[in-house]
């Protein structure tokens, strides 16, 4: 797959990607969590330590699994139900883990000053963030609308 046959996702599609990614957390958040108060018929206490705890343990759970889904999947729920891929920007395959990682932390880069490394994508010619460009990774649109009918019927046989 050569990038110059790439349709770059934009910041749009992908916020829409991370939205459905955080309802997607959310809503597991939600139902383990009453699924645990129903097991274990108490009401915990809302300490702080209990609240934290609960909270950064998620967090690592959703941020570890986004490094995996990235790197074996091509990118998360969001963004297939979005119709993007998350690719090596050279060789047009999936990331490695390491470039996931180096993603997902340089999410931290991007978003520090402002949020101008993820505004970034509005005006990249590849609609890269800063987080894509440190891992070297470009997030496409992969629609079927978007194939020829040669490309279609190679996918089909």
């Amino acid at each position: 797959m050569n990038h110059r046959e790439y349709q770059y996702a934009g910041a749009w599609r992908r916020l829409g990607a991370l939205l459905i990614d955080l309802f997607l957390v959310a809503s597991i958040l939600g139902f383990g969590f009453l699924a645990w108060i129903t097991m274990s018929q108490e009401t915990p206490e809302w300490s702080e330590r209990f609240v934290s705890v609960w909270v950064t343990g998620i967090l690592t759970i959703a941020v570890l699994l986004k490094i995996v889904l990235d790197a074996e999947l091509m990118g998360t729920p969001g963004l297939h139900l979005m119709d993007c891929l998350l690719v090596d920007a050279s060789t047009g395959g999936a990331i490695s883990l390491y470039q996931s990682v180096k993603r997902t932390l340089g999410t931290l880069l991007a978003i520090l000053p402002a949020f101008l490394g993820l505004a970034w994508i509005f005006w990249d010619k590849r609609k890269q963030g800063w987080h894509d460009k440190i891992a070297g990774a470009v997030v496409i649109r992969d629609d079927d609308a978007l194939k020829s009918l040669t490309e279609l019927a190679r996918n089909v046989s």
